[in-house]
C-alpha cells in the first residue's frame, strides 16, 4: 500500500462520514497519522546510518584538508568548515531524534488533539 492508497482511503473514510463527522474526521485523521509514521519509521535507521557515514566521511576530508593547510587563511577556512559540519551532523542526528519520538509516540498527540470522545 503506497501514500495515495493511504490517503484516497483516509478522504473516502473522512468523507462518508454521518453523525458528528468533526470526530470522525479526526479519527480518520489520526489513522492516516499512524500509517505515515510507520512508513516514516520504517526509513529512520537508513537514514540515520547515511547521515553517519556522510558524516564521518565528510569529516575525515576536512581533517585532511585541516593537516595539508599550507598558510593561515586555509587553516582557518578548514577549521571554520569542521565546526560548521560537525554542527550541522549534530542538528540532524537531534532533529532524526525527535522525529522518532514523535513518530513513537503519535497515538498519544493525536489522542490529545481529539480530546476525549463524546459520550452517545
Amino acid at each position: 500500500m503506497n501514500v495515495m492508497d493511504v490517503f484516497t482511503n483516509w478522504m473516502l473514510a473522512s468523507g462518508t462520514s454521518s453523525g458528528s463527522g468533526a470526530s470522525e474526521g479526526t479519527a480518520g485523521l489520526s489513522t492516516l497519522a499512524n500509517q505515515i509514521f510507520e512508513y516514516i519509521s520504517y526509513i529512520l535507521i537508513p537514514i540515520l546510518i547515511v547521515v553517519g557515514a556522510a558524516g564521518i566521511i565528510y569529516s575525515v576530508y576536512l581533517g585532511v584538508n585541516l593537516a595539508k593547510a599550507d598558510s593561515a587563511d586555509k587553516r582557518q577556512e578548514a577549521k571554520s568548515r569542521m565546526v560548521n559540519a560537525i554542527i550541522g551532523f549534530v542538528a540532524i542526528f537531534v532533529l532524526v531524534l525527535l522525529m522518532y519520538l514523535f513518530v513513537s509516540n503519535v497515538d498519544a498527540i493525536f489522542g490529545w488533539v481529539e480530546g476525549p470522545s463524546p459520550s452517545n
